[in-house]
């Protein structure tokens, strides 16, 4: 009786060693992250305003080197088009890859987007028509 015992008790132990599923390839994939070394940053004292043009622009999140000037952004969502937004940072970066010098805002609540994706200035909202003269 008791090598049953024992028999069963390695058993209830060793079952969730082979109960694990392996990972399938969805979960597996994983969101592209773009490297780079930190050039210049800084805050702004009075926060801008940007605006996004008729189209959508991507919102990065960043992980930026504790110990050395570095910075990773990773895709996790989009800014609405035509609307208006306050940025609070600038960053300007080398790409890692592919060598090239790129600037980034932050969107107060959103995330970072890249400099060239929005317009400076907030969004006209005149819907008026052009009046000729005459």
């Amino acid at each position: 009786m008791k090598k049953f015992g024992i028999i069963f008790a390695t058993i209830i132990l060793a079952l969730p060693l082979f109960a694990a599923v392996p990972s399938t390839s969805a979960s597996a994939a994983k969101a592209k992250t773009y490297s780079f070394s930190i050039l210049t940053a800084d805050f702004y004292d009075k926060s801008p305003v940007y605006h996004s043009n008729d189209h959508t622009v991507t919102v990065y999140r960043a992980v930026i080197g504790a110990d050395n000037p570095s910075i990773s952004f990773t895709a996790k969502g989009k800014l609405k088009p035509n609307t208006s937004y306050h940025v609070t940072r600038y960053v300007k970066a080398k790409s890692n890859a592919t060598k090239k010098i790129r600037s980034f805002l932050y969107v107060k609540g959103h995330g970072w987007i890249q400099s060239v994706k929005v317009t400076k200035g907030a969004l006209n909202t005149d819907n008026e028509a052009i009046k000729l003269p005459g």
